[in-house]
């Protein structure tokens, strides 16, 4: 019989908003969080897949960061750190509360 005393990686990547894991590489989570000027894991920390990711730029568009965070369980601030560290640089119109009324014109460097 086989015993299996492997560890864990260390280097496995967890969506924080859908849960789901994928590998990875100490490389790649170097270099995005230089990418940030913050460390790899700090970025890990951070990180949701593109599933959620997507989901998330709906909320925030339709309702706004606060609606969003509201939606999620969590704080604005993880929100916007949420856009920023998976968004490919690529801004999200944010929208206010709620969808009927004017829409404020703010963006967020994602």
């Amino acid at each position: 019989m086989k015993k299996n005393n492997r560890k864990k990686s260390p280097n496995r990547l967890k969506c924080q908003i859908s849960g789901e894991e994928r590998m990875s590489n100490k490389t790649y989570l170097a270099n995005k969080g230089e990418k940030f000027g913050i460390t790899g894991n700090v970025w890990a920390s951070f990180y949701i897949n593109k599933a959620s990711y997507k989901a998330l730029v709906l909320e925030v568009e339709a309702g706004g960061l606060d609606f969003a965070a509201n939606i999620f369980k969590v704080d604005k601030e993880r929100v916007i750190k949420w856009l920023r560290y998976n968004g490919r640089g690529k801004f999200v119109k944010v929208g206010v509360t709620p969808p009927g009324h004017v829409q404020e014109e703010a963006a967020i460097a994602a």
